[in-house]
């Protein structure tokens, strides 16, 4: 694989130094960054800007100096020593634990200097205090075990890049994209300032220099299709892991600042009954990344009704995979609702990609070796808990249950009518119920909600927010 740079010099070995040599397409730079920005307003508009953590945007404008860098290191590395589990941190010294500095000493002006001379330019500002303030950092993101250090800081040869393509062709087998390689997203040469990771690289594109003097900034991993979203620099770079640390630890139960979950999910319901669907699960995501097992789990069941297609794999990953999300809402109506959705989806796609169902529901585990063609009419044709709804809704539930099954003419549109009638009236004292799920699980119910009318029960006023409204 070429990354469109001829071998490169530093450390390594001879050949060409520095910005002077041919670089990629600078057509082809924008063209992707355009496509990063699509995805990233398709998941702002499904979560929210709780998705890119309130730091990245403006961390180039605090990350400037030597002094402001040992304060955010210093805050970041306790916060990843305390959330951390034992053994996590592999790459973490008994002396850095003693300390509570997951770094090492900064590097001197006349060494910093002595490495921009090897390389041949002059480093970016965030990246070049970051060197003052600490020469490497520990787990500066999740998947990132050590940065690279004064001595071992170098361009991105061949060798690297050949190397990297092999790690994302292993992952993805037959589906990899041969010409997806870093001349079709940098402005070569590229700058490696990453150690060591998990399948992840760090890289800084010194074709692509903002006013400032800022290289932009990717990562690289074995597990994506390309390149990372673009960053403006260095530091944009490390402010977005250390979101996305926070927001793994948060869903996993671990938060790192946890303050405030409580009323975040109590700020989200208030928006979900008031059918502000979308507003509820950017809420109820922020609530989650606060270690909310409650909020991991209303977004993600009011996820299903604005968009069922995934459903499954975010139940599977974001409900059953989490125990302290289960034992926030309670196994009743995790398998009554979560549990069911997800069964329904997965047997829509033909056969489960992990056996968690199993887990909550024993009689539903595959048979070791058995056929997927033989669990799935097992799976469809399990009935999950019912839980309780309230007496006029119930009575609803049952009328349109009977239209639907009647097999007559125009039944589904006039189950539809009596369910559109009766949801403004909907509710639950129970703070973990928002929708009535058995609206997506209820196989009678599978040609009477469409995905719009889906959209529409979360859209709607329920439980009387409809007067409030």
């Amino acid at each position: 694989m070429s990354v469109g740079v001829p071998s490169m010099g530093g450390a390594g070995g001879g050949g060409p130094r520095g910005p002077n040599r041919p670089v990629a397409s600078a057509r082809s730079a924008a063209v992707r960054t355009s496509d990063h920005q699509d995805v990233r307003s398709a998941v702002r508009s499904r979560f929210g800007d709780f998705a890119d953590g309130p730091e990245a945007g403006t961390a180039a404008e605090r990350l400037r100096t030597v002094e402001q860098w040992r304060s955010y290191l210093a805050e970041y590395g306790a916060d990843v020593l305390r959330v951390s589990a034992e053994g996590e941190l592999l790459h973490v010294s008994d002396e850095q634990r003693a300390t509570g500095w997951l770094g090492h000493e900064g590097a001197h002006e006349q060494r910093i200097a002595a490495v921009e001379e090897r390389l041949g330019t002059r480093l970016p500002p965030s990246y070049r205090s970051f060197l003052g303030a600490s020469d490497g950092w520990s787990h500066p993101g999740p998947f990132m075990y050590e940065m690279r250090t004064t001595g071992t800081l170098d361009w991105l040869d061949d060798d690297d890049a050949e190397m990297y393509m092999d790690m994302y062709t292993d992952a993805y087998g037959d589906e990899a994209d041969e010409t997806d390689d870093a001349s079709e997203h940098v402005r070569a040469p590229v700058l490696l300032v990453a150690d060591e990771g998990d399948a992840q690289v760090w890289l800084l594109d010194s074709g692509d220099v903002s006013q400032d003097g800022e290289w932009a900034a990717y990562t690289w991993s074995s597990w994506q299709p390309g390149l990372s979203e673009r960053y403006g620099s260095f530091a944009e770079l490390v402010a977005a892991e250390r979101a996305s640390f926070e927001r793994l630890k948060g869903y996993a139960g671990s938060a790192v600042h946890p303050e405030g979950a409580e009323q975040l999910v109590a700020e989200g319901r208030a928006q979900a009954l008031r059918g502000e669907a979308e507003r509820a699960v950017a809420t109820f995501g922020q609530a989650a990344v606060k270690g909310s097992g409650a909020g991991a789990y209303l977004a993600v069941v009011l996820g299903a009704f604005l968009d069922l297609t995934y459903a499954h794999h975010e139940i599977r990953n974001g409900v059953l995979a989490r125990p302290h999300v289960i034992e926030a809402v309670g196994l009743e109506q995790v398998r009554a609702e979560a549990v069911a959705l997800y069964l329904r989806r997965t047997v829509e796609e033909y056969g489960p990609k992990k056996d968690f169902s199993s887990v909550l529901v024993p009689e539903l585990r595959m048979s070791e070796g058995g056929p997927v063609v033989d669990w799935i009419p097992h799976a469809a044709a399990s009935a999950p808990p019912v839980l309780p709804e309230s007496p006029l809704f119930q009575e609803a539930l049952d009328t349109a249950r009977t239209i639907a099954l009647s097999g007559a003419p125009g039944a589904c549109d006039d189950a539809w009518a009596v369910i559109e009638t009766a949801l403004p009236h909907w509710h639950c004292e129970s703070p973990h119920r928002i929708a009535p799920v058995v609206l997506l699980t209820d196989p009678a119910f599978r040609e009477v909600v469409t995905a719009s009318r889906a959209r529409l029960l979360v859209t709607t006023p329920r439980g009387g927010a409809r007067e409030r409204h």
